[in-house]
């Protein structure tokens, strides 16, 4: 087997792991609020972090800076909010309370499969917010924006009703736009602070913040830890540190556009996912709206492909 087949296998299953841990985090709202059960997964990020950020910091040592902590604390805030509005979005227990008091019912929340591809917008908002910090893009990114925004509107649409939007869903959209504004400050941060580092201490300022609004906000008492605590696990350990990695050995033999291509599949198999583990199904209007908008991320993200194939032809 070749390098690039074998990173190609890899990030594909990096793709997998990330895509069910959508349905996961659904399992686990039944369990725990959205806050308690953020607390728990980035406490169990940072402890899976920490050992192989004191093994690169042994092999080159380098000293901790100021900066480290400061990049640290920007993109851990950032992660906190997108965080919250994924999980809230996706929570069975999402505005339940408000809902029975108006003698309504209750709310589930947004399906898995459904909050992949909303949260997957975040890739087309990329290039699109990079704009504003004087990031280059092409016409096809705009394209891709005018794609999904009838993806959108099928996800979010309910067959045979008048176009309302959930709240469960509005949290995804807001929440997808956090996760673009999370990925243009690592990409900031990360060209001269240790990634490790960088992810170790986000990790720590998410537990941090979780931990304390969760104290504040959510009734601890009726949380159920030990019967989330697999979803908790997945989202922490292998969705977090096993996911990283294999990430990071994925990415070390393949293009990076190839690589973003690839696991762009996330949003597949979070439809999978949901329905493997959850038995979630869509209406027709849903699977077209899948579709659009995995053809509006792959269009954003063949064209930083082209460019930087482009780039390479004249090195």
């Amino acid at each position: 087997m070749n390098k690039q087949l074998k990173s190609s296998l890899l990030l594909l299953l990096t793709a997998a792991i990330w895509g069910f841990a959508m349905p996961a985090q659904r399992a686990g709202s039944e369990f725990l609020s959205p806050m308690t059960f953020n607390a728990l997964r980035t406490a169990l990020g940072f402890l899976v972090m920490l050992p192989l950020m004191l093994h690169q910091d042994k092999k080159a040592p380098a000293p901790f800076t100021k900066k480290d902590v400061l990049a640290g604390c920007a993109a851990g805030t950032v992660l906190f909010i997108a965080a919250f509005l994924q999980q809230a979005g996706v929570s069975v227990q999402s505005g339940a309370e408000e809902i029975q008091q108006a003698g309504e019912a209750v709310q589930n929340g947004t399906d898995a499969g459904k909050a992949g591809f909303i949260t997957a917008l975040y890739v087309v908002l990329v290039p699109v917010l990079g704009v504003f910090v004087r990031k280059k893009t092409g016409i096809t990114t705009w394209l891709a924006l005018l794609l999904a925004i009838p993806a959108l509107y099928l996800l979010c649409m309910t067959p045979g009703k008048a176009f309302t939007l959930e709240s469960s869903d509005a949290m995804l959209l807001v929440g997808a736009v956090f996760w673009a504004v999370h990925i243009l400050v690592t990409d900031h941060f990360v060209q001269t602070v240790r990634p490790l580092r960088l992810c170790v201490v986000q990790f720590a300022v998410g537990t941090v913040l979780n931990g304390m609004f969760a104290l504040c906000t959510e009734n601890m008492a009726d949380q159920n830890v030990i019967s989330g605590l697999w979803a908790v696990a997945y989202c922490g350990i292998l969705s977090t540190g096993v996911g990283y990695t294999l990430q990071t050995i994925g990415q070390k033999d393949c293009h990076p556009a190839v690589a973003a291509l690839i696991l762009c599949l996330e949003s597949v198999f979070c439809v999978i996912g949901g329905a493997l583990m959850l038995k979630e199904t869509m209406s027709t209007e849903g699977y077209i709206g899948c579709a659009l908008m995995l053809g509006a991320v792959v269009l954003a993200q063949g064209s930083v492909l082209f460019k930087n194939r482009k780039a390479d032809e004249h090195v």
